[in-house]
């Protein structure tokens, strides 16, 4: 506790059991400088730290037991894997000559760490009491200088009922910076490129003020992934949005000369399936090592902190003579861009596209909303202009279903000043629907909106494109607004979507959570 105290975490998720109980006992006599959060699920525990962490923008902590508390929290670390979350996952573990081994100890798994092995980045047991603070200081360094992918350190309950003097030992907080010499010649190539075109990830969401300026400056592109929507606000004329599906901005970035990539993996989801044409010159600025990833090979690889270099980026390009008349170019992103915008508001499902625009006009450019694996989200990736980055948050990577109400409690209690919207479907939500009881604990004013359409919609919309019926995707549900109410939350039913932002605005005052149920057909 100490440890974390020193790293300025203040927050941790979890659910005491037999073998934290050392680690518990410790909580207790310091909540008033750390505050633990007590959830009805590991799983829940997981996403509600991965949600701290996005709206945050730093790390989140999870602490289960050993066995069932690190196989339910897995899902939480393959999600935060996936979308590059900051989670940092803390168990117990059998008593040193127990552990790993097949003689019937409570909890107990094969391997522990191999469990956890596969979806993180930093997996360490601790074999000493007095390494522990080094031990959290690694891994908390880890997820602020690198590519914040999850981690894990596993104590064995030995090891927690020990004494031992402690050193403490800070965390590296360097940032990776670029060679100065490397930014200059950005620069150059930025200055003599005609079509310039920026790719913008969830790794630039710090740096949002100098890549404005950066675009401003160049009268640059800008196509965003979905992490990355709001680090140049979407409805600028230059911003293309999350839109690279369409065949339209697939030819634009084919017809650019220059692509600067800053804080994205190119993974194969937000390239399309690998699909995103590479100009004449591709350059790549992450926190992640030169060549790390396979789909692409830039012809230019920098590790850097996204701000860092774009600062450094800026400072260079002031002192250069601009090699390009881009007006033109200017001019044709523009058209583009209004074109885009007339299709999609047109395109697919007309109640989707109403509640996208009800949510847009309703919430303000700090608001949060919390996305899960459903129609209605994914179309909203493209439709709703996020202005600020951190504010739209997706589980696009693992695409795990019941992510969005326990990462909307996360965010909640991250930016409790905010306005929190969880999205559902009706059979993403009873994945972790048990999680209410978190929310009711706590007295959030979070609106938790369930679109119900009495089918997991988007599988039975795929098989009967494909195979002309379907099959195990009709399911029963509970009366919504009598389910959120025998947890004393409030409930709403909807007849029209026209009724959401009175539900929603009488929501975020209220002293609880609010289910807001929306029948549809979609």
């Amino acid at each position: 506790m100490e440890a974390l105290i020193r790293e300025g975490i203040d927050t941790v998720f979890g659910i005491p059991g037999v073998h934290t109980l050392e680690i518990y006992d410790e909580l207790a006599g310091r909540s008033d400088e750390i505050r633990h959060v007590v959830t009805r699920h590991e799983c829940g525990a997981g996403f509600m730290a991965d949600g701290f962490a996005r709206a945050r923008g730093d790390i989140g902590v999870a602490l289960v037991i050993t066995g069932p508390g690190v196989t339910n929290a897995a899902t939480a670390l393959g999600e935060a894997w996936a979308d590059s979350s900051p989670l940092l996952l803390i168990s117990s573990q059998n008593r040193t000559e127990y552990m790993d081994r097949d003689i019937g100890a409570l909890h107990q798994l094969k391997d522990q760490l191999s469990v956890t092995d596969g979806c993180t980045a930093y997996n360490h047991r601790v074999k000493d009491p007095s390494e522990i603070p080094q031990a959290l200081a690694d891994a908390v360094g880890y997820l602020r200088t690198h590519r914040p992918r999850p981690v894990h350190i596993d104590i064995p309950i030995d090891i927690l009922d020990s004494k031992a003097d402690m050193e403490f030992a800070a965390s590296n907080r360097s940032a990776f910076v670029a060679d100065d010499r490397e930014v200059a010649k950005v620069a150059r190539l930025l200055r003599r490129s005609k079509r310039p075109l920026l790719w913008l990830g969830g790794g630039a969401a710090d740096a949002t003020e100098e890549l404005t300026k950066l675009v401003r400056l160049l009268d640059a592109a800008v196509i965003n992934t979905c992490a990355g929507k709001g680090v140049v606000p979407e409805d600028m004329p230059n911003c293309l949005g999350n839109n690279l599906r369409s065949d339209e901005v697939r030819e634009f970035a084919h017809s650019c000369d220059l692509l600067l990539v800053v804080g994205s993996e190119l993974s194969v989801r937000e390239t399309f399936r690998g699909e995103l044409p590479e100009p004449e010159t591709m350059i790549r600025v992450d926190v992640d090592a030169p060549g790390r990833h396979g789909l692409y090979a830039p012809d230019l690889e920098i590790q850097s902190d996204a701000a860092e270099f774009a600062t450094s980026l800026l400072e260079h390009l002031r002192q250069q003579e601009d090699g390009a008349d881009r007006s033109g170019f200017a001019r044709e992103v523009a058209s583009l861009r209004s074109q885009l915008m007339e299709e999609t508001s047109s395109r697919g499902n007309g109640e989707i596209r109403a509640i996208v625009d009800i949510l847009r006009q309703t919430l303000q450019d700090e608001d949060i909303v919390v996305c899960d694996m459903t129609m209605l989200c994914y179309r909203a990736s493209s439709l709703y202009l996020s202005r600020r980055p951190r504010t739209f948050l997706f589980p696009r990577g693992f695409g795990t279903l019941g992510w969005s109400m326990p990462a909307a409690i996360g965010a909640k209690i991250s930016q409790p000043q905010r306005n929190v919207v969880s999205l559902s479907g009706d059979g993403g939500f009873m994945f972790t629907a048990q999680e209410l009881a978190t929310a009711v604990k706590y007295e959030l004013g979070l609106p938790m909106v369930v679109v119900n359409n009495e089918k997991y919609g988007v599988v039975a919309s795929n098989q009967q494109r494909n195979y002309g019926r379907t099959i195990g995707v009709d399911i029963s549900n509970p009366d919504f607004v009598q389910f959120a109410e025998s947890f004393g939350a409030r409930a709403r039913r909807l007849t029209d979507p026209a009724q959401l932002p009175s539900a929603l605005n009488e929501a975020f005052v209220a002293g609880g959570p609010t289910l807001i149920e929306i029948p549809a057909d979609f």
